[in-house]
C-alpha cells in the first residue's frame, strides 16, 4: 500500500511536466484532493525526493514539501519525523541539481521555521557548521544557501551568534573555488543587514569590513556576465542604502566611484548599467547627507550626463543607460540642495548644447528636464541665461533634440507657470512651429509643452487663441496617432481653462467632436481618447460656464455615467473627475444626479486593491509558477497595490468633498459612508490617495461649518464662540484621524499638505480647530524644524547636520510648518506665546543671509504674521525680532523688504515696550522702500509701517518730514488690506487738526474718492468713518466744493 502510494504520486507529479494545461490541471486536482489532504503527504514527498531518478520531479516534490510543512509537519509523527530531518540533510548534500538543491534547502527552512525555537533540531547547527567549512565545494554551496534560506525565517536564531557568522562570512566572501558561495555570502549578508540595530557597533564594524569583499563580488560577477547574481547583489546595496543603520558609511566614496565605473562601462552590458545607476539613484535618495559630505554630488552629475548622450530605446517605456542616468540626476535635484545641483549642471549644458553631437543636446535638454521638479525656485532666478538654451533647443535641426527641448519647456511650465507665462511672446511662436511638423512626435511632444504653458497663460492666452484652435482641431481631425490628437485634445482644455468665458466663440465647434470621442467604446486607443475627452469636456464646462453648458450637461453625465461600467480604471477616475467639476459649475443643480453617482464613488473608495503575482525561479506547476502557501507570518497584505485602482480610489476620495461643498445639504445622506470611507484611505500606501483623503475630510469640516451660519470666531482658548453641534462632531472625528496619519506621514508633500489644510481650516473657524490638539500640532512643527518627522528620515543620521544649503522639498516643509505657526498665533492669540518661544529661533535663523530668497522670505513673512496674532504678549521678544526686521528692510530681494516693512509696523503696534528711541532708526530703514521699488506692495507695506508708527507714538515722529513722503505714497496700489492702519492714522491726523493734513486737504481728496470708488479697498467700518470725514470736511470748508466733485454722492 505503502509502495503504491509512493508509486501514483511519482506519476502524478511525472504528469504534471506535460504542457497539455488540462491534463495539468486535472492532475493538480487529484493532488490536491487526494494527497495533500493528509499528513502522509510529507514523508511521501521526502521518499520521491530521496528516491526519484527525474530531476524535475525532485525539484517539484521538493517544492510542494515547502509548502505543506506549514500545515502538515506538527501531525506527522515524532518517530517519523526525526528520520526525515536527517534524510533532508544528507539529500541535499547529494543533490547535484542545483535549482532541486535549493528548493530543498527552502523546505529545510521551512522545517526549522517551526522546530528550531522549540530547540528540536539541535543537529541543523553542526551541519551547518560541518557544510560550510567543509573541503567539498558543493557542500559549501549547500551550507551557505541553507543560511541564507534560514535567515528569511529564523533570523532571530542566528543573530545570537552574530561574532561566529561575521568569522564564517569572512572566509566564505573570499571562498577560492566557488562563485556560488561568494555570491550567497554577499546575499546572505544583505538578510543579516535588516535585523542589525543601528546602535550596535560591534556588529556594524564587523560588516564594514566585509564591504570590499561584497564589492569585489559584484565585481566577478559582472566580468563573467551573470545577470542573475549581480541583480541579486546590486539589490543588497539597494537595500544597504536604505537601510538607516551606517553600514556604507566607512566606503561610501569608493562604492559611488565603483558605481559610476560600471555605469560608464559601455563595453559591459547594458542591463549591469542600469543596475548600477539604479544604486546611485537609491543612495542619492537615502544617503544623501553622506554624500553631500563626501562632496560627491559634482563627481556624480559630471559623470552621469555623457551617460545621457548614448542612444534611446524607441519604445518610451524601455529602460536604457541613458534613461537611468537622468533618474539619477531627478533623484539628486530631489533631494540635494539646489546650490549644489544648478550651478554644476548649467555649464555642462551650455557646453553640450554647441557640441556637433545630437546626443550631446539632447542630453542637455533632458537634464535641464528632470531637474527642475526639484530645483524650481532656485531655477526661477536663472531664467534669463535657461530660456534662450531651451529656445535653441525647440529650433534645433535634430527630433531628438527638439523632443527633449519640449520635454523641458513642459516642466519649467508646469513648475513655474508665473515665471514662464511672462515669456509667452518668445515661447509660443517656437511652440506654434512645432505643430506645424510633419513629425507626430514632434507633434505630440509640442502639445504637452503646450499644456502647461497655456494653464499659466490666463487672459494672455486671447492672443493666441484664433490660431490656437485652429491648428488643434485640425490636429485632432487629421493626427494619425492616437497620443497626439489625446494631446491635442489636452491642449484645448488647457486653452479653455485659460480662456475662460472667452472660449464661447469655439463652444459649438468643440463640443460635438468631444463628445463623439467621449462615446467610443472599442480600443484601448479610444479609451485613452475618451478619457481626454471627459477631462477636456470639464474644463469646457467650467470655463463656458453654467448657462451655455446646460443644454448638453445630462448628455455628457450621461456619458461620463456610462464609462462607470467599462472596467476601466483610468475612466471610472475621469469621470468622477468630470462629476466633480460639473458639481462646481452647476452646484446644488448638480444634486439630483447623486444617487447615481455616489454608490460607484463609495465603492471605489473602498475597493481592494492586489498586485499581479511575481514568478519566482522554482517553477511550481501546480500553481503555474507561484509557490503560493509559501509560509510567512508577516502581513504583507498592506503591499498589494496596483496603481490604477489607486489612481482611481484618489480621484473618488476628492469627488465627496467637491460634490459636498457644492452641493451642500443634499449631500448630507452620503456623509457617514463617505467620512467612514476617507478616514480609512489616509492609511493608504499611495500618496496621492491619502492627500485627495485629507483634502476632502478637511472640506467636509469646512462645509459643516459654512451650513451652520456662523459668526466671526474669536482668537483665544479655550474657545469662546459657538460651535454647531455637527461642526463639533466632525472636528473630533477628522482632527484626531489627521493628527494619527500625521505622526507616521513619510511623504514631505503630504505633511505639507496637512500644514495647509489646517492653516485654510484655522483661518476659517477659528481656534476651536486646534482646542483639544493643540500640544499635538505644535509637537508635529516642533519635530519638522528639528528634522525629526517621519518624512525628514535621512536614513544616515550620523551625517546630520544643520546646514545652510537644503533640498527645496525640505525649504517647503519648513515653509508649511512656519506659515501654520502664525495661522495658530493668530487663532489662539496671546495664549500662544510658550509655543512662539520655542518657534522663534527655529524660524528665524532661516534669516541668514546664505539663505536662499524664499527662506528669508518665509522667516520674514512669518514671524511678521506671528506678531499681528500675538499682539502685546510678543514685547519680551522685541528686541530680537526688531533687530532681524531693520536688517531684512535692506535685503537684496524686494519681496524680503516688503515683508519687513509689515513686520516693523505691526511690532511697533503690538508691543508694550517703548520703541520711540528706536524711531529714527526704524524711519531710516522704512525711507528707501517709498521709492525705486518694482513691487507696488513694498511701497505699501512701508505706508503701512508708518501709519502704525505714527498711531503708536506720534509724538515721537518728525511729522514734517515724513508726511510728505507718506502723502507721495496714497492711495496704496496693491495690497489693499494696509489701507486698515493707513487710513485709521489719517482719521487721527484729522482729529488731532495736524497742521500738514490741515493744509493739504485737496491733495487727500482723489485719494479719498478713488478709496470710495472701490468697494474692495476699505472694510465696512473704515469705510463708514472715511464717509464722515468727508461730511465733516465738506461741512467745515463749503469752499471745497465736494458736491460737484466724485465724493459728493457720499454727501
Amino acid at each position: 500500500m505503502w509502495k503504491t502510494f509512493i508509486l501514483s504520486m511519482h506519476v502524478l507529479l511525472e504528469t504534471q511536466k506535460m504542457n497539455d494545461s488540462e491534463t495539468v490541471r486535472n492532475v493538480t486536482s487529484a493532488l490536491n484532493t487526494q494527497v495533500y489532504v493528509t499528513p502522509q503527504c510529507v514523508p511521501t514527498l521526502v521518499q520521491i525526493i530521496c528516491t526519484s531518478s527525474a530531476t524535475e520531479v525532485r525539484q517539484l516534490a521538493a517544492v510542494e514539501l515547502r509548502k505543506r510543512v506549514s500545515k502538515w509537519w506538527l501531525k506527522v509523527e515524532e518517530a517519523t519525523r526525526a528520520p526525515i530531518r536527517a534524510q533532508l540533510l544528507q539529500v541535499v548534500l547529494a543533490e547535484h541539481h542545483e535549482l532541486t538543491r535549493h528548493a530543498i534547502s527552502r523546505a529545510i527552512s521551512s522545517i526549522a521555521r517551526i522546530d528550531i525555537p522549540e530547540n528540536r533540531w539541535p543537529e541543523l547547527l553542526s551541519f551547518l557548521h560541518q557544510a560550510t567549512t567543509s573541503a567539498t565545494k558543493s557542500h559549501r554551496e549547500v551550507g551557505m544557501y541553507c543560511i541564507y534560506t534560514l535567515f528569511e525565517v529564523v533570523a532571530d536564531f542566528f543573530m545570537e551568534q552574530t561574532a561566529s557568522l561575521f568569522d564564517l562570512f569572512s572566509k566564505t566572501i573570499v571562498d577560492p573555488e566557488s562563485q556560488e558561495v561568494r555570491v550567497t555570502t554577499a546575499l546572505t549578508l544583505g538578510k543579516m543587514a535588516e535585523f542589525i540595530d543601528p546602535g550596535d557597533k560591534r556588529d556594524i564594524t564587523a560588516f564594514r569590513q566585509l564591504i570590499p569583499a561584497m564589492v569585489s563580488v559584484l565585481e566577478q560577477t559582472l566580468k563573467e556576465g551573470d545577470e542573475k547574481s549581480a541583480g541579486e547583489i546590486f539589490e543588497v546595496f539597494d537595500s544597504l542604502f536604505m537601510l538607516d543603520t551606517p553600514f556604507l558609511t566607512n566606503h561610501m566614496a569608493d562604492l559611488v566611484r565603483f558605481l559610476l565605473q560600471v555605469a560608464a562601462s559601455r563595453e559591459l552590458d547594458d542591463a549591469f548599467r542600469e543596475l548600477a545607476l539604479s544604486s546611485l539613484m537609491w543612495g542619492s535618495i537615502y544617503k544623501q547627507s553622506k554624500i553631500k559630505s563626501l562632496k560627491l554630488v559634482g563627481p556624480i552629475i559630471e559623470n552621469v550626463i555623457p551617460i545621457g548622450t548614448e542612444e534611446d530605446p524607441e519604445d518610451v517605456d524601455d529602460e536604457s543607460p541613458s534613461r537611468a542616468a537622468f533618474k539619477v540626476l531627478n533623484a539628486l535635484a530631489s533631494n540635494m540642495p539646489p546650490q549644489q545641483i544648478v550651478p554644476i549642471i548649467m555649464p555642462i549644458v551650455l557646453t553640450y548644447m554647441q557640441n556637433p553631437s545630437p546626443g550631446h543636446r539632447k542630453a542637455a535638454m533632458m537634464s535641464v528636464a528632470v531637474i527642475i521638479e526639484g530645483c524650481a525656485e532656485f531655477i526661477s532666478t536663472k531664467l534669463a541665461e535657461l530660456l534662450p538654451v531651451v529656445c535653441a533647443g525647440l529650433q534645433d535641426p535634430e527630433v531628438i533634440v527638439r523632443r527633449a527641448a519640449c520635454m523641458a519647456l513642459s516642466c519649467l511650465a508646469e513648475e513655474l507657470p508665473t515665471e514662464m507665462a511672462e515669456h509667452h511672446q518668445a515661447l509660443m511662436p517656437l511652440v506654434f512651429n512645432l505643430l506645424n511638423e510633419p513629425n507626430p512626435e514632434i507633434t505630440k511632444h509640442a502639445c504637452n509643452a503646450l499644456d502647461p504653458m497655456l494653464d499659466g497663460l490666463e487672459g494672455d492666452v486671447l492672443q493666441y487663441l484664433p490660431m490656437l484652435m485652429e491648428k488643434l482641431i485640425w490636429l485632432l481631425d487629421n493626427a494619425n496617432h492616437t497620443e497626439t490628437k489625446a494631446t491635442a485634445l489636452g491642449a484645448i482644455g488647457s486653452a479653455a481653462h485659460s480662456a475662460g468665458e472667452a472660449f464661447r466663440p469655439y463652444f459649438n465647434e468643440v463640443m460635438p467632436r468631444i463628445r463623439q470621442l467621449m462615446s467610443a467604446v472599442t480600443t484601448n486607443d479610444d479609451g485613452l481618447l475618451r478619457g481626454v475627452a471627459t477631462d477636456t469636456a470639464g474644463a469646457v464646462a467650467e470655463a463656458v460656464g453654467a448657462e451655455v453648458f446646460r443644454p448638453h450637461a445630462q448628455d455628457f453625465m450621461n456619458l461620463a455615467i456610462e464609462q462607470l461600467n467599462l472596467n476601466s480604471p483610468r475612466l471610472r477616475e475621469c469621470s468622477y473627475a468630470f462629476f466633480s467639476v460639473i458639481a462646481g459649475v452647476f452646484q446644488e443643480e448638480f444634486a439630483p444626479f447623486l444617487p447615481t453617482i455616489m454608490p460607484a464613488i463609495l465603492q471605489s473608495c473602498m475597493a481592494e486593491e492586489s498586485n499581479e503575482p511575481n514568478l519566482e525561479t522554482e517553477i511550481d506547476l501546480t500553481t503555474g509558477g507561484e509557490d503560493e502557501d509559501f509560509e510567512d507570518d508577516d502581513d504583507f497584505s498592506a503591499l498589494n497595490f496596483n496603481s490604477a485602482i489607486a489612481d482611481e480610489k484618489e480621484f473618488a476620495a476628492d469627488a465627496l468633498g467637491e460634490l459636498f461643498e457644492n452641493t451642500r445639504t443634499h449631500f448630507l445622506p452620503y456623509v457617514e459612508e463617505s467620512t467612514q470611507a476617507l478616514v480609512e484611505a489616509t492609511g493608504h500606501l499611495f500618496d496621492g490617495v491619502r492627500k485627495a483623503a485629507l483634502g476632502s475630510l478637511f472640506t467636509f469640516l469646512k462645509t459643516f461649518y459654512t451650513l451652520s451660519n456662523p459668526g466671526d470666531w474669536a482668537p483665544g482658548l479655550p474657545v469662546s464662540y459657538a460651535i454647531n453641534e455637527n461642526v463639533q462632531k466632525m472636528l473630533t472625528l477628522v482632527v484626531p484621524t489627521v493628527m494619527t496619519m500625521w505622526s507616521d506621514e513619510d511623504d514631505k508633500m503630504v505633511a505639507v499638505q496637512i500644514c495647509k489644510e489646517l492653516i485654510q481650516a484655522l483661518k476659517l473657524m477659528g481656534p476651536c480647530v486646534v482646542a483639544e490638539n493643540l500640544q499635538q500640532v505644535s509637537d508635529h512643527i516642533l519635530e519638522i524644524f528639528e528634522k525629526r518627522s517621519a518624512c525628514q528620515e535621512t536614513y544616515d543620521v550620523e551625517e546630520l547636520v544643520d546646514e545652510d544649503e537644503e533640498a527645496e522639498s525640505e525649504s517647503l516643509l519648513v515653509a508649511a510648518a512656519a506659515d501654520l505657526v502664525a495661522a495658530l498665533c493668530e487663532a489662539v492669540g496671546e495664549g500662544y506665546v510658550s509655543y512662539f518661544n520655542v518657534f522663534l529661533p527655529s524660524i528665524s535663523k532661516y534669516y541668514k543671509s546664505n539663505k536662499s530668497a524664499g527662506e528669508r522670505l518665509m522667516a520674514t513673512g512669518c514671524l511678521g504674521e506671528c506678531v499681528a496674532g500675538l499682539k502685546s504678549a510678543v514685547t519680551p521678544y522685541t528686541q530680537t525680532l526688531l533687530d532681524l526686521f531693520l536688517k531684512a528692510t535692506s535685503d537684496e530681494d524686494e519681496s524680503v523688504r516688503s515683508n519687513a516693512a509689515f513686520a516693523l509696523g505691526v511690532l511697533v503696534a503690538s508691543t508694550s515696550a517703548d520703541l520711540t528711541q528706536q524711531y529714527p532708526a526704524i524711519l531710516t530703514a522704512l525711507h528707501p522702500l517709498f521709492a525705486n521699488q518694482s513691487m507696488g506692495n513694498t511701497t505699501d507695506n512701508a505706508a503701512g509701517a508708518v501709519a502704525r508708527l505714527i498711531l503708536a507714538h506720534p509724538e515721537a515722529i518728525p511729522m514734517d518730514q515724513v508726511l510728505p513722503v507718506f502723502l507721495n505714497s496714497l492711495p496704496l496700489k496693491v495690497d489693499f488690506a494696509e489701507n486698515e492702519p493707513v487710513f485709521n492714522c489719517l482719521f487721527h491726523l484729522f482729529r488731532t487738526n495736524n497742521s500738514f493734513v490741515m493744509s493739504h486737504v485737496p491733495q487727500f481728496l482723489p485719494i479719498f474718492s478713488g478709496v470710495l470708488s472701490n468697494e474692495e479697498q476699505l472694510t465696512e467700518a473704515t469705510r463708514a468713518q472715511l464717509i464722515e470725514l468727508v461730511r465733516a470736511l465738506n461741512a467745515q470748508s463749503p469752499d471745497l466744493n465736494l458736491r460737484s466733485t466724485e465724493l459728493g454722492r457720499f454727501l
